[in-house]
C-alpha cells in the first residue's frame, strides 16, 4: 500500500487538541499569578503589617523595661550591678514569601543632646540714702519740680502712716528724667505729672497697705514712658488724667508683686492688689498696662479694653517668675550650662508599615516615625507641686556613656547597662535663703521635637510661655517639629520655677 502524507489540518481534532492544553497551561499560569498576586497583596500585607506592628508594640516594651531597670538601678545606694536588656531586631515572617523586617539598635547620635542653662543671683540689702535727693522736691519729698533740667531729678522716701505729694510741672528744654523710691507702709501717695518736656519716670513703692494716685495733666509733646512698681500687699493704685489731650501720647505700665521678705514674688499674694480705676477727661493716645505678678505660674495673656471713647487703652495681664525685690543688690553667678548626652535608639525598617525609631532620649521613651512626627510614651520622671513660695520641681535626666556599639539584623541583641553616677542639684528661692534661681532654661536638641513640644506645653504650670522651635541644620522652620530623619531640631524650654531638684543619671552602655 502506497502511504500518502498528511498535514495537521487534515487531522482537525488533533489540532484542536494541541490548541486546548496550550491555552489551558496559560490559563492556568494565569491563575497561578493572580492567586499569588492577590495572596501577596492582600492576606500577606495583612499579615506582615499585623506582625511588624505587634514588632514595634515589643520593642516598645522592651524600651519601657530598660527606662524602668535604669531608675531601679539609680535609686539603689551605693551603686547597681550590670543589667542586661534584651531587644528584639526582627519582625517574624510569614513563610514562604513574607521575609521579617530587620533593625539595628544603636547609640543616638552626640548632636542630641539636653542642655539645662541656669543663673543664681545672691540678693542682699542695698537700700538708698533715705530722705534725701533733687532740692525741689523739698521739702520732705512733698516738693513740685518745675522747669529744671536733668539728667535726673530723684527723691528717696522712707516712712509709714504718711501722705506724700511730689509732682513735677514741666522740665526745662532740655528735659529730665524722674526717678522716685518709697518705702513704707500704709502710705498716701498722690504724685502729680503735667508739663513739657517730661523724660521717662520710674516710680518705685515698696510696702504694704499703700495707696497710691497717680494724676497725670497737661500737654504730651514728647511721648511719655512711666513705669511704676508696686511691690508688697494689700496696694491700691488709682489713675486720674487731666490732660494729653494732644500731641504724642503716653505709656504708662504698672506692675503689682506680691512679696514676703525678700522673695519677690510670693505666692499668689499679688491678689490682695487691686487697681481702683481711672478717669480720662480729654486724654488720647494714652496706654494703662497693669500686671500682677506671681510665683505659682498663673500666666494670662493681655487683655485690652478700649476707654474714654476709644481714645485711650487699658490693658490687664498675669504674669509669673522670680522679680528681684526693690532697694536691693543682686550678684549673680552663672549663667551654669549642664549637659545631658544622647540615648539609645532601635531603628525598625518596616515594609508594610512606615520606619520608626523607638528611642531611649535623655531619660524619655519615644516613638519617632521616619519623616514624620513623634510621641512621647513614657516622660522622664518629672513632677511639681505649687508651693507658697512658687513652683516646686522635680526633673530627672539620664546621660549615656561609653562606646555603646551596634547591632543589627533579626535577632535579639543585648543591651547591658550600669548606672555609673547619681546626683542631685537643689535650690530653693525661700525666705531663709539669699540665693534665688534667677533662670532656667532646658534645650533639647533631638530629632524628636515634637515629642518633646507636646509634652512640656502640657505642664503650663512650669512652663507658662509655652516652648519655642529653633530648626537644625539642613531644617525648613516649617518643618522644625518634624524634621527630616537623621537631622535635629532644638525645643527651648523656659521654666518658671521657685525651686528645683536636679537628678542627673549617668549610665553605662554596651550592646552586643
Amino acid at each position: 500500500m502506497r502511504r500518502t502524507w498528511r498535514t495537521i489540518r487534515q487531522h482537525y481534532g488533533r489540532s484542536r487538541s494541541g490548541q486546548v492544553s496550550a491555552v489551558a497551561t496559560v490559563l492556568a499560569l494565569m491563575l497561578f499569578v493572580s492567586f499569588l498576586s492577590t495572596f501577596v497583596l492582600g492576606s500577606l500585607g495583612s499579615q506582615m503589617t499585623q506582625k511588624e506592628f505587634q514588632h514595634q508594640l515589643q520593642v516598645e516594651n522592651q524600651m519601657a523595661e530598660f527606662q524602668t531597670a535604669l531608675m531601679e538601678a539609680a535609686a539603689i545606694p551605693g551603686g547597681s550591678v550590670v543589667l542586661s536588656s534584651p531587644v528584639t531586631l526582627g519582625s517574624g515572617g510569614a513563610p514562604p514569601f513574607g521575609t521579617p523586617s530587620s533593625g539595628y539598635v544603636s547609640e543616638e547620635p552626640t548632636s542630641s543632646v539636653i542642655s539645662a542653662g541656669l543663673a543664681i543671683a545672691n540678693i542682699t540689702p542695698s537700700p538708698p540714702t533715705w530722705n534725701t535727693g533733687s532740692g525741689c522736691f523739698s521739702p520732705g519729698g512733698n516738693g513740685t519740680c518745675s522747669g529744671n533740667n536733668g539728667p535726673i531729678l530723684y527723691w528717696n522716701f522712707s516712712g509709714s502712716h504718711d501722705t506724700v505729694t511730689p509732682g513735677v510741672n514741666g522740665c526745662g528744654s532740655s528735659g529730665c528724667t524722674i526717678v522716685y523710691n518709697i518705702s513704707g507702709n500704709f502710705d498716701t501717695i498722690g504724685l502729680t505729672l503735667k508739663g513739657n518736656n517730661l523724660g521717662d519716670v520710674s516710680f518705685v513703692l515698696y510696702g504694704n497697705w499703700d495707696n497710691m494716685t497717680l494724676a497725670y495733666q497737661g500737654s504730651c509733646n514728647n511721648h511719655r514712658v512711666v513705669n511704676i512698681f508696686i511691690v508688697g500687699t494689700n496696694d491700691t493704685y488709682a489713675l486720674a488724667i487731666g490732660g494729653c489731650a494732644s500731641g504724642v501720647g503716653a505709656s504708662i505700665s504698672t506692675t503689682f508683686i506680691g512679696s514676703l521678705a525678700n522673695i519677690c514674688p510670693y505666692s499668689n499674694r499679688v491678689t490682695t492688689d487691686h487697681f481702683l480705676g481711672a478717669t480720662w477727661g480729654s486724654s488720647k493716645g494714652v496706654y494703662q498696662n497693669l500686671t500682677w505678678r506671681n510665683a505659682v505660674g498663673y500666666v494670662t495673656p493681655p487683655h485690652t479694653i478700649p476707654t474714654n471713647g476709644g481714645n485711650d487703652f487699658l490693658t490687664y495681664a498675669n504674669t509669673t517668675g522670680f522679680s528681684q525685690c526693690p532697694f536691693t543688690k543682686a550678684v549673680t553667678t552663672g549663667p551654669y550650662d549642664l549637659e545631658f548626652l544622647s540615648g539609645i535608639k532601635t531603628h525598625l525598617n518596616n515594609r508594610y508599615i512606615a520606619p520608626s525609631d523607638v528611642a531611649l532620649d535623655e531619660g524619655a521613651e519615644i516613638l519617632g516615625i521616619q519623616n514624620g512626627g513623634s510621641v512621647m510614651l513614657s516622660p522622664p520622671p518629672v513632677s511639681y507641686l505649687v508651693e507658697p513660695w512658687g513652683v516646686s520641681l522635680s526633673l530627672e535626666l539620664t546621660s549615656i556613656t561609653g562606646n555603646s556599639g551596634i547591632a543589627t539584623g533579626v535577632s535579639t541583641a543585648a543591651v547591658l547597662s550600669q548606672v555609673l553616677s547619681v546626683q542631685t542639684f537643689h535650690i530653693r528661692n525661700a525666705q531663709a535663703s539669699t540665693f534665688f534661681l534667677t533662670y532656667l532654661d532646658l534645650n533639647i536638641t533631638t530629632a524628636y521635637p515634637q515629642a518633646w513640644a507636646t509634652f512640656w506645653n502640657k505642664l503650663s504650670t512650669v512652663v507658662p510661655s509655652g516652648t519655642t522651635c529653633v530648626p537644625g541644620s539642613g531644617v525648613p522652620a516649617s518643618k522644625c517639629l518634624t524634621p527630616p530623619y537623621g537631622h535635629t531640631s532644638t525645643i527651648v524650654v523656659p521654666l518658671a520655677v521657685s525651686e528645683l531638684y536636679l537628678t542627673t543619671i549617668v549610665a553605662q552602655v554596651s550592646i552586643y
